[in-house]
C-alpha cells in the first residue's frame, strides 16, 4: 500500500492548491523526495568507472599507455569531485590520477622508446633514458623548419612529462586529467558508467 509520502512524490506537482500552499507543499515535496534517493556510493562510481575504462574497446590506445606510463600493475585512481541526480542516474565529476608500479624514469625511458621509429633507435650509442631524451629534443629541432606546431608539441611533451614522472618512485600518484564527467545509471548488477564530454576537462600528466 503506498504511502501519503509515495503518492505526493508522484503527484504534488499537479496538485491544486493556493499559490502560497504550492510554495509549502513543493519545498516539503522536493525535500522528502530527495530523501528517497539512492545515491551511489564514491568506491561504487569509482568501481563502475573503471570497467568502462578496461571493457570500452575505444579505450584499448588508453590501457596501452596507461600500462607503459605506471607500470604492468600501475593502477588508475578516481577522485569524486561532485555528484549530481539527474533524473533517475547521475552525473559524477571526477578527477583521475595514476598509482605508479614502478620509478617514473623506467617509465619515461619506455614510453620514449615506443616514440623513436626501431631503425632510428637501433643506431643510438645507448638506450637509455638520456639517448632517447636527446634524440627526441634534436627530433623537435629539426621539425621546426617543417611543422613547428609538431615541434612545439614535441618539446611540450618532453617537458610535462619529464617534471610528472622523473623523480617519482613506486606508489607515488601522477595526476592524469581533471575536470572529467561520466554518467553513472544503476544497473542490474551494480552501477554503469558512460563517459560525458566535458568543457571543463584538462590534461596533466599525459603526452601532448
Amino acid at each position: 500500500m503506498s504511502t501519503f509520502r509515495d503518492r505526493f512524490c508522484s503527484s504534488f506537482f499537479a496538485r491544486r492548491a493556493s499559490a502560497a500552499a504550492v510554495v509549502v507543499l513543493s519545498a516539503a515535496g522536493l525535500s522528502a523526495c530527495k530523501s528517497d534517493i539512492a545515491f551511489p556510493a564514491d568506491a561504487d562510481i569509482a568501481q563502475a568507472l573503471q570497467a568502462n575504462f578496461e571493457q570500452d574497446a575505444n579505450n584499448a590506445k588508453a590501457r596501452e599507455l596507461v600500462q607503459t606510463l605506471g607500470g604492468e600493475k600501475g593502477q588508475l585512481d578516481y577522485k569524486v569531485r561532485r555528484v549530481i541526480y539527474r533524473q533517475g542516474a547521475f552525473e559524477a565529476q571526477y578527477d583521475v590520477s595514476l598509482r605508479m608500479a614502478r620509478s617514473g624514469a623506467e617509465s619515461l625511458q619506455k614510453l620514449y622508446a615506443t616514440m623513436i621509429p626501431k631503425e632510428e633507435a637501433a643506431k643510438l650509442p645507448e638506450q637509455t633514458l638520456a639517448s632517447y631524451e636527446k634524440w627526441l629534443g634534436d627530433s623537435a629541432q629539426a621539425l621546426e623548419k617543417t611543422n613547428p606546431p609538431q615541434a612545439t608539441a614535441l618539446r611540450d611533451t618532453l617537458r610535462k612529462l619529464g617534471e610528472c614522472y622523473r623523480d617519482t618512485k613506486a606508489n607515488d600518484s601522477v595526476a592524469l586529467m581533471d575536470g572529467l564527467g561520466a554518467l553513472i545509471s544503476p544497473a542490474r548488477d551494480g552501477w554503469y558508467a558512460d563517459k560525458l564530454q566535458s568543457p571543463q576537462a584538462q590534461l596533466r600528466c599525459l603526452p601532448v
